[in-house]
């Protein structure tokens, strides 16, 4: 099986960097890995100029570096079997995996033989949206499975695998809700101590116009101060 492993999505984001890393220092046949925003890893920020990750399709044409870049990580992802596009939380009983709403049903058993049990369906600007192969890797920073060596070990076996993972069972979400700074005050929110995969109330999910019930996700994480959280709905299967 091919598999693409992308790192430093954001570049201040560690477990990504470490994986690509090790595959860099030992290399595997049938394992591609790439840095994706290599500017911003440089300088140790989540970005440059705008979000690599809600940058895509992209524009080749486009004079900023990140806009240029979703646009060649795209064409890249195509050649792959299975794409793997790590991220880290600050939050913790964070980890969970992400797909766009094309992602074929492989894509979830993948997720469920490297034992990501949740995985968020996203429809904003992300690469999974434009890769329907690609499976984003959410770890809390306080996870066992903030492992690059774990993780090499299971990257490895994937790839040698001669079929697909069988059918896994895995919690499917959809994201739904990007709760604001000005939610947080206007609510309360952090009187609510709001936890991850955990129902908030049902008239605080009325008030945000979002249906119940409803789950928080990724709530004061440190690499997104300029928001204060998310919300999902729990997908029927």
């Amino acid at each position: 099986m091919r598999v693409l492993v992308i790192g430093g999505m954001h570049g201040n984001e560690p477990l990504g960097l470490e994986v690509v890393e090790s595959f860099r220092r030992r290399p595997i046949t049938g394992i591609t890995t790439v840095y994706a925003n290599e500017l911003a890893i440089a300088v140790g920020s989540r970005f440059v100029k705008r979000d690599l990750n809600r940058s895509f399709p992209g524009d080749r044409s486009s004079r900023d570096y990140e806009t240029r870049r979703a646009t060649e990580i795209v064409a890249l992802a195509r050649h792959y079997d299975v794409v793997l596009d790590f991220h880290n939380t600050h939050c913790p009983d964070n980890d969970c995996g992400f797909v766009g709403d094309q992602a074929k049903n492989r894509v979830y058993d993948v997720a469920a033989w490297l034992d990501i049990r949740r995985v968020v369906v996203a429809d904003y600007d992300c690469l999974n949206k434009y890769a329907p192969n690609c499976l984003s890797i959410e770890i809390s920073l306080d996870s066992p499975l903030r492992d690059a060596n774990w993780w090499r070990s299971q990257i490895v076996a994937l790839a040698g695998l001669a079929e697909w993972p069988p059918k896994g069972a895995v919690e499917r979400y959809r994201f739904v809700y990007r709760m604001t700074l000005e939610d947080r005050d206007r609510f309360k929110l952090p009187s609510k101590r709001l936890q991850a995969f955990k129902p908030i109330d049902a008239t605080l999910a009325r008030h945000m116009g979002v249906e119940t019930p409803a789950y928080p996700i990724f709530i004061g994480d440190g690499y997104t101060p300029y928001n204060y959280g998310g919300l999902l709905n729990k997908i029927d299967v």
